[in-house]
């Protein structure tokens, strides 16, 4: 898995304009200025990841969203639960009431919101057609979602691609990212349609 300074800032470039475009549909459904940007596009063994993203055994709230089309793979957005609380308050215009149920309801809904979003962007820069499938929710372990998403896209390796956004509201940091977890080969198959 070997790519240079010049591809990865190529796909960074992709990804922070599919991340302005889900930024702004969200920015609108909100009525706040949420901010996307690509903070690193790198490969990092599983131990970097917890070290430098988020540790394994922090509880998180995930979706998992994968992609059919011309590029296969997935989109995880996962999010802690002082940040799900955040986002649902923002989703209602009030922080009263916030239930479980809520939280969870207003992850998927803006998970599939990004993810379309963003993938609509994407497809049209690249030329593909590209289309997210009904999402799965989940409250797990950092560690045990990020590991078993990249498996089950074929990434057995202890090296991962991680294309990872960070959202920030109202100059905020939110403690959220979206994480485009492609099957092998469809890097390659970007990065040849970007022509580097």
């Amino acid at each position: 898995m070997a790519y240079s300074n010049i591809q990865l800032d190529a796909l960074k470039e992709v990804m922070n304009i599919g991340g302005g475009k889900a930024a702004t549909t969200i920015s609108q459904m909100v009525g706040s200025v949420i901010r996307m940007r690509v903070p690193e596009v790198n490969i990092l063994s599983y131990d970097e990841l917890y070290q430098q993203v988020m540790a394994d055994d922090q509880e998180v709230y995930t979706v998992l969203s994968s992609i059919h089309g011309d590029l296969k793979g997935a989109m995880l957005f996962v999010i802690t639960d002082p940040a799900a609380k955040e986002i649902s308050s923002l989703m209602m215009g009030t922080d009263q009431g916030v239930t479980e149920e809520i939280k969870v309801s207003a992850v998927s809904e803006l998970t599939n919101i990004v993810s379309s979003s963003f993938l609509t962007s994407i497809g049209g820069m690249l030329e593909k057609k590209l289309k997210p499938e009904v999402p799965v929710s989940s409250f797990d372990m950092f560690g045990a979602v990020i590991s078993s998403a990249y498996m089950e896209f074929e990434q057995f390796g202890d090296e991962i691609m991680v294309i990872r956004n960070e959202f920030t509201y109202d100059s905020n940091y939110l403690e959220a990212s979206l994480y485009f977890i492609p099957e092998l080969g469809v890097i390659d198959k970007m990065i040849k349609s970007l022509g580097v």
